[in-house]
């Protein structure tokens, strides 16, 4: 008799988000990937749904003892530090982790402006990583690294408290770039795991209930052709698509047309989840025993 999945069993989600793995993931772990957006990444602070989602996090995160005074904090992937700046006035000390000297630079820029002395910097692989501790709170924010389910067991072993998640939610559609794959490479953009709700099931299969909470909104931005072209090549470059100049010519005469004044604006509707469990709850009874699986 063919045995049947167990989705309470942390090897049913493994299996279920590794199949939507490609070659390509690669491509978003590397530091200059990330590098390229260094400079821009803080765009999205000019996006009230961004903006108020992030308050809203570091909000829930308070309301439930995630941040407190005497707490160390690790940052795992705090890019620029969208998060980091917030956390700091509120524990007693954050380690900021990332891959991209680029991203670091801004961070460090950010630190110094605003007279943050508690926070680490550390540039590193986070897979190659290596601490020997534990932080009260881990918090992790839209990173590829959530797409690997075994990095999420490296997470669960530095966090003494509370594991604090936030991951796309099955949708992230920018009608431009989905518009150039279809017109130049003829397809759509690759499929995607549902992202935070995998990470809600696994976490519960290994025993740790947590909460969820959705967002779900609209990015638009007005870049100048340049900085839309770049954008746009990065985005193909995440795809595992390569762009000779010739075709790099064709998106810029692509983009020209659509421009207005030298801008070009574009959407992205999103839906990002905060998946946020304290592991000092009682953990599930139907978990004791294999949590660790």
């Amino acid at each position: 008799m063919e045995k049947v999945p167990d989705p309470f069993r942390p090897e049913f989600w493994k299996a279920y988000q590794d199949s939507f793995r490609t070659p390509e993931d690669e491509e978003f772990l590397k530091p200059d990937f990330w590098d390229r957006m260094a400079d821009t990444y803080d765009e999205l602070e000019k996006q009230s749904f961004y903006r108020d989602m992030v308050e809203s996090v570091v909000a829930e995160m308070g309301r439930v003892g995630a941040l407190a005074p005497e707490f160390t904090l690790l940052d795992v992937c705090c890019g620029t530090g969208t998060y980091t700046v917030r956390f700091a006035p509120r524990v007693r000390r954050v380690v900021a982790l990332d891959i991209s000297p680029g991203m670091l630079t801004v961070l460090r820029g950010k630190l110094r402006e605003a007279g943050i002395e508690n926070v680490e910097v550390v540039e590193a692989d986070w897979r190659r990583w290596t601490f020997s501790g534990t932080f009260d709170t881990v918090f992790v924010s839209l990173t590829p690294i959530l797409n690997d389910l075994r990095e999420v067991d490296r997470l669960l072993t530095l966090t003494r408290r509370f594991l604090v998640l936030v991951h796309w939610a099955g949708l992230r559609e920018n009608e431009l770039f989905s518009e150039v794959l279809e017109r130049f490479f003829g397809r759509r953009p690759r499929r995607r795991s549902p992202g935070a709700v995998v990470l809600f099931n696994y976490l519960f299969s290994r025993g740790f209930p947590a909460d969820i909470r959705f967002f779900s909104g609209l990015w638009e931005r007005n870049r100048p052709l340049e900085k839309e072209l770049e954008r746009l090549l990065w985005k193909l470059r995440g795809e595992g698509l390569s762009v000779d100049e010739k075709l790099r010519e064709d998106l810029r005469t692509f983009l020209e047309n659509r421009a207005r004044g030298g801008r070009v604006s574009s959407r992205t509707r999103v839906r990002i989840a905060l998946v946020l469990a304290d592991l000092r709850k009682e953990p599930l009874a139907f978990a004791r025993g294999s949590a660790t699986n």
